[in-house]
């Protein structure tokens, strides 16, 4: 059925007034409600946790290098590889405590971000900091795995409990990366005064 002149005029007035009409005012997104300070604390206490066990992993990395280098017989040392030094008795007195306590604090950070009563806005916010603080607790049993392992192993050069120092190391980086860290430390640079 083919429509005449007088359709096709109707039509075309019709979509030109259509398209031509103003559109309904955009509805602008609410104002941002600022993050109270509570976020900034778990957001220290976080990093605290972090930089802790940051450090404690590395002093395991040095009691497997030394238990490597010091073994008889070990497929993981290098012929040309040189006796690694075990950690200090401070170090290793500092890991073996942040190791005991690593879970207990992040259990009461965990608690803290998610029983604070706060703006009901910032409830994804909210529940996105509680789980990334769930993989300080993750982190925490890691380390205490790797740590409990240790104590029973028998001389030798300890490859059997490598797999949960992996482990621990790849739960640091997952929860670092949540919270915005990595494993690099800043370097200060001392220019030369002339």
């Amino acid at each position: 059925m083919p429509i005449g002149r007088r359709g096709f005029l109707i039509s075309s007035v019709a979509l030109t007034a259509a398209a031509c009409s103003r559109a309904a005012p955009r509805l602008l997104p609410p104002t941002a409600v600022a993050l109270p300070d509570d976020f900034d604390r778990w957001t220290q206490e976080a990093h605290g946790i972090l930089s802790d066990g940051l450090e404690t992993l590395r002093a395991f990395d040095v009691f497997q290098a030394f238990r490597v280098s010091t073994a008889t017989q070990s497929g993981m040392r290098q012929p040309t590889e040189l006796v690694w030094d075990p950690p200090t008795s401070a170090a290793w007195d500092e890991a073996t405590h942040v190791t005991r306590g690593l879970h207990g604090r992040a259990e009461q950070l965990f608690q803290s971000v998610t029983t604070t009563h706060i703006d009901a806005s910032l409830w994804r916010e909210q529940r996105k900091l509680a789980d990334a603080t769930h993989d300080l607790l993750d982190l925490g049993d890691a380390l205490g795995a790797y740590r409990n392992r240790i104590d029973v192993l028998p001389p030798g050069d300890a490859a059997n409990a490598l797999s949960l120092l992996d482990r621990a190391w790849t739960q640091w980086d997952t929860a670092a990366a949540r919270w915005g860290l990595g494993r690099a430390e800043p370097i200060d640079c001392v220019s030369s005064s002339t």
